[in-house]
């Protein structure tokens, strides 16, 4: 997952001025043609979406608003939270309900919005790589594994950019400039390539967005939550010891260099207070040794 930088304009076609406010107004406009009630509170403000917790057919749920992007969005990605409907096993908030509706403009421009179970858990950090240690309790790590086997189950020949074997390895040359050792071997598998600290909740684990799932090298979503785990050893080393069943496997050695590798590459665009990128180069030291 490569992270970009936001900016508060954007073009659509159109240029707009107040994104947040354009997103204000896809929300208020969702809401309405769903018959759903925003709650005066509780908004938040995403790269790619904007949400609120509102009351749907006379229940507490949450709505998710997302308007297709064409220029920087991938089409695959926007509908894939309603085809993670179907997988079964995942800890994530079960979709109620769907519509797609187009805002208008000088090109009219594609909006999903999608009503959900209201998760009341906090996420896990406020960013993606983890700096503080949550509480998180025995179940939680049994959910995080459960879940992961589950989706590495669940059949998809969905692709995203990058993750692919020939990729991989233009990006691991890139990145090592040396031989990648015979016990780091690929295998293929349904992965969430966008599982990070903060798309997840404590104490009770939650993925809350599940856009980014496809075909990736088996043990990917486990390998990324571990690196950027790093900063705080003692979680790390308790993820490790969840997901050691994918971790440890030739492939899940080979997922932690792909990962180590995307982390590194976004972390010289990023602050790294913590030096979670000399972290990340020591951890791959060792398994490229």
């Amino acid at each position: 997952m490569i992270i970009r930088n936001e900016s508060g304009a954007r073009w659509l076609p159109a240029r707009i001025a107040d994104f947040e406010k354009w997103q204000e107004s896809l929300l208020e406009e969702s809401a309405r043609r769903l018959g759903a009630a925003l709650d005066p509170g509780g908004r938040v403000h995403r790269y790619g979406f904007v949400g609120s917790p509102v009351t749907f057919r006379g229940q507490h749920a949450w709505l998710r608003v997302s308007p297709f992007l064409e220029h920087e969005m991938s089409r695959k990605a926007w509908r894939r939270t309603a085809e993670a409907a179907a997988i079964p096993g995942v800890s994530k908030p079960t979709l109620l309900h769907r519509i797609e509706w187009h805002a208008e403009g000088p090109e009219p421009v594609p909006v999903s919005a999608e009503v959900l179970t209201l998760v009341t858990d906090p996420i896990a950090s406020r960013e993606r790589f983890l700096r503080t240690a949550p509480d998180l309790p025995a179940d939680w790590f049994r959910d995080l594994s459960a879940s992961l086997a589950a989706l590495r189950v669940y059949p998809t020949d969905r692709r995203f950019p990058v993750h692919d074997a020939e990729e991989y390895g233009y990006l691991l040359s890139a990145t090592y400039r040396r031989p990648i050792p015979g016990g780091c071997v690929p295998a293929f598998g349904t992965e969430h390539i966008d599982l990070n600290w903060k798309n997840i909740t404590a104490p009770r684990f939650c993925v809350l967005d599940m856009e980014h799932w496809c075909v990736a090298i088996t043990g990917y979503g486990a390998a990324y939550l571990y690196l950027t785990a790093l900063e705080a050893p003692a979680v790390a080393a308790r993820v490790h010891k969840a997901l050691a069943d994918v971790l440890d496997t030739p492939s899940g050695r080979y997922a932690q260099l792909v990962a180590a590798a995307l982390i590194i590459r976004n972390l010289t665009r990023l602050p790294d207070p913590g030096g979670l990128a000399a972290r990340l180069h020591d951890h791959t030291d060792t398994l490229l040794a």
